[in-house]
């Protein structure tokens, strides 16, 4: 047991040694971005907007789960006459 643990703490101390080493390590390598602005034309294309049909309205009482609390709420008038 306590050698388990003696092998977790060597682990866990190198792992924030090495921690600083390879991120400079990556800061070092990395590639410097280009600050410089490319002024480009850009085209504009205009977008052709249509209305669209609305979906057909559904039935208003597809419920097939008979209601035993009537007393939550206003019933829908289509589903009261089933």
């Amino acid at each position: 047991m306590r050698k388990g643990f003696t092998v977790f703490a060597a682990l866990v101390a190198a792992s924030l040694v090495a921690t600083p080493v390879v991120m400079s390590a990556s800061n070092a390598l990395a590639t410097s971005e280009d600050k410089s602005a490319v002024a480009e034309p850009v085209a504009v294309v205009p977008v052709e907007v249509a209305p669209i049909a609305s979906p057909p309205q559904s039935e208003a009482c597809t419920r097939k789960v008979r209601v035993v609390y009537s007393g939550y709420g206003n019933p829908n008038a289509a589903c009261a006459a089933r």
